[in-house]
């Protein structure tokens, strides 16, 4: 509705101005609120194409996280197939020593000299623990082609 108000008998109050100047007043809203609603559209649009390439960019990443999990899975796998073959070379190993020690204890009791390998490991074995270095990597010796001589 207008800015002027309707009288009782339904006429506008005002001047015939107001009347002629109404359709260029609705014209120049339904422009507007057309110009408004195209500008509208524009940002959802540009909205709608953000919200493609975000989905986008992390599907890709979500595909590298798995490609990466995957691959963790299979390196664990694979340390975790070289551990049980480890443990049970240690077990056969310490079956071993303990078959020595016994043909070793045979030959004391008949010689009588002490020939006991030690069946237990020192808990300060730095063997136990490769991965903690008995002095710093700094320190470590280095030698050359005289180390491999005998």
């Amino acid at each position: 509705m207008s800015s002027s108000s309707l009288s009782p008998a339904g006429r506008t109050s005002g001047s015939d101005g107001d009347s002629a100047a109404d359709p260029h007043r609705r014209e120049k809203r339904r422009l507007s609120n057309r110009e408004s609603a195209r500008r509208s559209r524009l940002r959802k649009q540009q909205h709608l194409d953000e919200l493609v390439q975000e989905a986008a960019r992390l599907q890709a990443e979500n595909a590298r996280v798995a490609a990466r999990a995957a691959d963790i899975a299979s390196q664990y796998a694979l340390v975790e197939q070289e551990n049980t073959v480890l443990r049970a070379r240690a077990a056969e190993l310490g079956d071993r020593l303990r078959s020595v020690n016994e043909v070793l204890r045979v030959v004391e009791e008949f010689s009588g000299v002490a020939m006991d390998i030690q069946e237990e490991v020192p808990a300060d074995d730095p063997l136990l623990r490769p991965w903690q270095l008995p002095y710093p990597a700094a320190a470590m010796p280095i030698g050359g082609a005289h180390m491999l001589q005998y």
